[in-house]
């Protein structure tokens, strides 16, 4: 796997301009195969990424790795359970997110809009906080600087040939 500094690759490819004072804080990747998308990682290790695992419509999607938390037990399906976003310092907002033992994701699949609310809601913020509801112990949480996720969230939908929600 290759991984640029989102930056740099946005620079080169898309020619977008990234403010220097405020470097990005996403990287990008790219494999054989089109798994493809941008990550983030917290100061305690957890880790946001909003990736495709092939190029195509409605395939991109959203997944946290929280760093020290099982979030579920273990499953070959998602259990639905309750993740609160607050992204800055706006209010909190709820969403029904995927949960498997180690990850809960949020797919561009269904009709559920819940995957295009989080990316609008993250597009332009440089902070989110989440917490995750597991039903099987204490609230697990996560924080990240998610400085660039407007250049981060654009390039992914372009590499993954997806159109972005609005």
């Amino acid at each position: 796997m290759r991984y640029c500094v989102l930056g740099l690759a946005l620079a080169a490819a898309s020619g977008a301009v990234v403010a220097q004072d405020q470097p990005s804080a996403w990287s990008l990747f790219e494999a054989e195969g089109g798994r493809n998308g941008a990550s983030v990682n917290s100061a305690d290790g957890s880790r946001l990424v909003i990736k495709c695992d092939k190029p195509g419509r409605r395939e991109v999607h959203a997944m946290v790795m929280p760093a020290d938390g099982k979030l579920a037990a273990p499953t070959t399906r998602p259990i639905a359970r309750a993740i609160t976003f607050r992204f800055d310092e706006g209010a909190p907002k709820t969403e029904s997110w995927g949960f498997y033992e180690t990850y809960a994701i949020a797919q561009g699949k269904t009709s559920d809009r819940a995957l295009a609310r989080f990316v609008n809601g993250l597009r332009g913020s440089s902070k989110v906080r989440m917490r995750f509801d597991t039903g099987i112990g204490p609230d697990v949480e996560a924080d990240f600087d998610v400085t660039g996720s407007t250049e981060a969230i654009a390039r992914v939908y372009e590499i993954c040939k997806d159109t972005p929600p609005t």
